[in-house]
């Protein structure tokens, strides 16, 4: 790849994670927004057939470039060499399935294919085989790992697959000079157990659930299920 190919590919990844840069640790949630409004939104990826960007190869993208000081350079892509790589796959969708692959964690490969697909994170001519995959996630060190034998029985496979919701008794808090109880909505994602959403509420009905959900979904996306295990109460 000439020089200017590379420049034009950097300075399109610069251009990804510009509005991460220079983030807070205080400002998470922030940074999650924008996540997800990147991860999201379709974009003309020079020198691809692809036209949306994984969450984990952005903070990828990101992580290059503080750690080399927030030099342009290291957003430029790999020199490609196909001695022991693959043919079937470029450089960038290689990155991205290795990324994923962390991502999911013990995910089965099918698996991993589904969900990149679900997101639109392939190229629309990929054609690389499972053995493709498990080939590359092997020579990168992230080969496939076993399920745990104690997984637990009901636990969801991937994050956002199962989210959990509950209600419980909090702390009485003085408002308009009078003790007033406190009810405590939570939402947990099953897989991962990140929790989208908590906050405290004075009454334990319907409008406050909706509110936590809403504010959950704006964080963390929407989940494939979700499981309530509660009933409204005046």
């Amino acid at each position: 790849m000439d020089e200017l190919k590379k420049q034009k590919i950097g300075l399109f990844r610069f251009r990804v994670i510009a509005s991460l840069i220079g983030l807070r640790k205080e400002e998470w949630g922030e940074k999650e927004k924008i996540l997800q409004d990147i991860s999201s939104k379709q974009w003309e990826i020079p020198y691809t057939g692809r036209s949306y960007i994984g969450r984990s190869t952005v903070l990828d993208w990101l992580r290059m470039y503080q750690e080399s000081g927030e030099k342009l350079e290291s957003l430029y892509p790999c020199q490609r060499s196909d001695r022991g790589g693959s043919r079937s796959m470029d450089e960038e969708t290689q990155r991205m399935l290795i990324n994923l692959k962390k991502e999911l964690g013990a995910a089965s490969v099918p698996t991993l294919l589904r969900v990149a697909r679900e997101r639109r994170l392939l190229p629309a001519d990929f054609k690389a085989s499972r053995q493709s995959v498990y080939r590359l996630f092997k020579r990168s060190g992230v080969e496939e790992e076993l399920p745990r034998k104690d997984r637990r029985r009901f636990e969801a496979e991937l994050p956002n697959d199962l989210w959990q919701s509950d209600c419980m008794h909090g702390p009485k808090v003085e408002v308009e000079g009078k003790l007033r109880k406190t009810f405590l909505f939570a939402f947990i994602d099953d897989h991962s157990r990140i929790i989208p959403h908590a906050q405290f509420y004075l009454r334990e009905n319907l409008e406050c659930f909706l509110d936590c959900f809403w504010q959950a979904l704006e964080k963390r996306g929407l989940p494939r299920k979700l499981y309530v295990d509660y009933t409204e109460k005046n």
